[in-house]
């Protein structure tokens, strides 16, 4: 396989070791097909930056908090194919010239900006500065706003009163989405409540709310709902999400869209 630069493949490394718990560094010379050196060089990086601890011939996963809040920076690469087809179809079948958007921090919502140079006289207005950064290459085209608040390191979003009382005082044309979790029992869970509660304010103000979930969110709980069920008017996901969940949410009355 060609060679990785550093970074991105520091990141497969700890996505990797996430997945399967621990790995050596024989197999991992071989899975990225650098030197033995490289690789302790990387897992030397890595565990100083605490996101992976190194053990006898290899290297193990730090066990977190099952309701922990993963990194931004960790989120943006993982499950990146189906990121970016949930993400191309949102823009497409859910986007109009026009349109006033509210795009939220998640790296799925953020996926979409790409697709939205098609479109002519768009607002987007969020409240994450990966979505932001990636919305200033299309300026002037298009209109960009952020609201205002408290500036939360580990997912790059403003939240707080702030940023809530911003999104009370604007309204939008649709409302793009993401959540940690997706069960037909719980609903749409997420696991931060002040992320929750900016999220809220943002659906309160738009005409329509779409999620953008990949089926790797079904059949996770997280700490508390974003919103009632009811009140979600799409939901976008991959043709691995569990059929029987699918179904269900669609007897709610949710348009779920498999893509």
């Amino acid at each position: 396989m060609s060679k990785l630069p550093a970074e991105l493949r520091r990141e497969q490394i700890v996505n990797l070791v996430e997945e399967r718990a621990s790995a050596t560094a024989e197999e991992l010379c071989k899975a990225f097909g650098v030197s033995l050196m490289t690789i302790w060089r990387d897992l030397a990086a890595l565990e100083e930056d605490g996101r992976v601890r190194r053990v006898r011939g290899g290297v193990a996963r730090i066990e977190r908090r099952t309701d922990a809040e993963p990194l931004y920076d960790s989120k943006r690469v993982l499950n990146l194919a189906l990121k970016e087809r949930i993400a191309r179809y949102a823009a497409e079948h859910f986007v109009r010239n026009g349109d006033i958007l509210f795009m939220e921090a998640g790296t799925t919502v953020a996926a979409m900006v790409k697709y939205l140079a098609a479109y002519q006289h768009l607002t987007v207005i969020g409240n994450g500065l990966g979505t932001m950064n990636e919305l200033a290459r299309l300026t002037p085209a298009i209109n960009v706003y952020c609201c205002g608040g408290m500036l939360r390191p580990v997912a790059y979003t403003f939240v707080g009163p702030q940023a809530e009382e911003y999104f009370r005082h604007v309204h939008a044309t649709t409302c793009f989405l993401s959540a940690t979790g997706v069960t037909p029992t719980e609903g749409i869970t997420d696991v931060n409540p002040l992320e929750i509660q900016v999220k809220r304010a943002m659906a309160a103000s738009a005409a329509r709310v779409i999620f953008l979930m990949d089926s790797t969110k079904f059949g996770v709980r997280s700490l508390q709902q974003v919103i009632p069920l009811q009140k979600v008017d799409a939901l976008i996901t991959d043709d691995a999400a569990p059929a029987a969940d699918v179904e269900a949410l669609r007897a709610m009355g949710i348009d779920v869209h498999v893509v």
